[in-house]
């Protein structure tokens, strides 16, 4: 018995050692969705904004009023039929109700809706920043995985190369010189793939940061660099970015808070109110009443048409506010116009960008392919005896060197594809697809 709970407890470590989560690239963004506080923060924010605007029509809702009275003798009222004060204190309930109506309100309303919406696209915004972030470390840590990988591959190499020297070392045609510069090879390229394993865990932390997961969760992405297909359509984007979207919908939010502010200082206000105060008499001069009943001390309705002639002058504060909003206009519209002369400047150095790429990498295809072509020689010649073996090595490294090369440039190839999606606002993975 004891000996199978050993074994089931075994087997669960070691369930735990190998459990991992595997990502493609469109789950890890839809994981990133989900789990990351910072998007959840705006998503609350947004939930907010939405909740003030389906309460905007609150304002248009009575404002009542009630409390209680406990009023001395002194403060009742006299009976006109009986000139006689109640006695003591007369318990009574004062009722009020109230609503205002101006164009301001119902400008406000629509302020609001402006308002949700601004928050909706905020989010929007929020969201397309960490998809992007998300997108371009994964294409990140392919490349670092590729480069680490190499780095254990050149310290295969160097180590080597390092045997064939001491190899050559004991029959003279070495020096201890040409020795210690190969164990120093030996110990940089130790050092660069220590170096390069940093790089690739400090990367794959933040990607686990930005998804949410636990930092000692085991991540494996999979696919490779190579496998993204690229095919670049400008004409597939919208005419303006997330940024010059923001821009737009904070001069509308703008605009609406001074229509509001102005209907708000120069329109009238159109007041409804009712009042009424009922007193409860029980007796008069310690001689109960009849008939108890309440009494309405001072019931009222009032209509009443007010403007606030203050507002009119140059010098007013309302003035001021209109003034303040009017620059804040003016100014958003500066910057809609830079945002606007901006993005263009972008897009087309992104797509030069990305032509200048896309040759570079063909020009680097035929280095690898003259890479490869050379060590099917060199191998030829060395099983004939005609090169040898260090040199081969020399060469394989090169391959490997070349094709790291196009990797790395295959990574700025999507950074820069993921930037111009991001420019033109349209879906990551429109350009470039795995």
């Amino acid at each position: 018995m004891k000996s199978k709970f050993l074994i089931c407890l075994c087997a669960l470590i070691a369930s735990n050692a190998w459990a991992q989560v595997t990502l493609d690239i469109d789950s890890a963004v839809a994981m990133a969705i989900e789990n990351n506080l910072a998007l959840r923060r705006s998503e609350m924010d947004t939930a907010s904004a939405r909740r003030r605007q389906d309460r905007a029509w609150n304002s248009l809702i009575p404002s009542l009023g009630v409390s209680g009275l406990l009023l001395s003798n002194q403060a009742a009222i006299v009976d006109p039929l009986n000139p006689q004060q109640p006695n003591g204190w007369v318990p009574g309930v004062s009722l009020s109700a109230s609503m205002n109506i101006t164009p301001a309100t119902f400008a406000n309303i629509n302020q609001t809706k402006l308002e949700y919406e601004a928050g909706r696209l905020n989010y929007e915004a929020a969201r397309q920043e960490l998809e992007f972030q998300v997108r371009r470390l994964y294409y990140q840590i392919l490349l670092l995985k590729a480069n680490w990988d190499l780095a254990l591959l050149n310290i295969e190499s160097a180590q080597s190369r390092h045997e064939q020297t001491l190899a050559l070392q004991r029959t003279g045609r070495a020096s201890s010189i040409d020795e210690l510069s190969s164990r120093l090879d030996v110990s940089i390229q130790q050092t660069n793939a220590q170096n390069t394993q940093a790089v690739y865990h400090n990367a794959l932390d933040g990607f686990k940061y930005l998804l949410m997961l636990p930092m000692d969760e085991t991540v494996v992405l999979q696919g490779d660099l190579l496998g993204f297909a690229v095919g670049v359509h400008a004409q597939d984007g919208s005419s303006e970015s997330m940024q010059m979207g923001l821009i737009r919908q904070s001069i509308a939010v703008t605009e609406a808070q001074q229509r509001t502010a102005r209907l708000l200082s120069y329109s009238p206000v159109l007041t409804f109110s009712w009042d009424s105060a009922p007193l409860y008499i029980g007796e008069i001069s310690g001689v109960p009443v009849p008939i108890n009943d309440w009494r309405d001390s001072s019931g009222r309705f009032t209509i009443a048409l007010s403007f606030m002639l203050d507002n009119y002058l140059p010098w007013s504060s309302s003035k001021e506010q209109d003034d303040t909003l009017g620059d804040a206009i003016a100014k958003q519209q500066n910057m809609l116009t830079e945002a606007s002369i901006n993005h263009q400047n972008n897009v087309q150095k992104l797509l030069r960008d990305i032509a200048r790429s896309e040759e570079t990498m063909e020009t680097l295809r035929l280095n690898i392919t003259l890479a490869e072509e050379t060590l099917r020689m060199q191998t030829d010649a060395h099983r004939q005896g005609a090169v040898e073996l260090q040199t081969l090595n020399n060469t394989r490294d090169n391959l490997l060197a070349a094709q790291n090369r196009l990797l790395s440039e295959q990574y700025n190839l999507l950074s820069v594809i993921l930037e111009l999606e991001k420019e033109l606002n349209i879906p990551f993975g429109s350009i470039a697809r795995e």
